[in-house]
């Protein structure tokens, strides 16, 4: 399998596909999460360069990272109380911190956003 960066639809389809797997139990018992995620990517992306455990590593980092944005965003939320900001406020401050506690750009914000509901430590 070739050694490509990963595609932002590559990434979106891993998430898309993990979120569908998580809302329809009954899609995981079908081959096991791992391969369904590698059958939705390559459906999604028409690709077929990656390997069940090159998704399954992908996906680790990008839960991880959305994980770690997600306790910032909150924190950020929660200490903004009672100020009315809106979400694109929150969102940039959280941005910001991340880049300020990570020494690196949140890259998946797209991510982050499907996943957020289903983030779980």
């Amino acid at each position: 399998m070739a050694n490509n960066p990963w595609t932002t639809e590559e990434d979106l389809a891993l998430c898309e596909s993990y979120v569908e797997a998580v809302c329809a139990p009954q899609r995981r018992r079908q081959g096991g999460l791992r391969r369904r995620l590698m059958q939705d990517v390559i459906a999604h992306t028409g690709t077929h360069n990656r390997t069940v455990d090159a998704l399954s590593s992908r996906f680790r980092v990008i839960r991880l990272d959305c994980l770690r944005f997600e306790h910032i965003h909150n924190e950020v939320e929660y200490l903004g109380g009672d100020i009315d900001e809106d979400e694109d406020d929150t969102l940039q401050i959280a941005l910001i911190n991340y880049r300020h506690q990570v020494r690196r750009d949140f890259k998946h914000v797209s991510e982050w956003e499907i996943l957020r509901l289903f983030l779980v430590d």
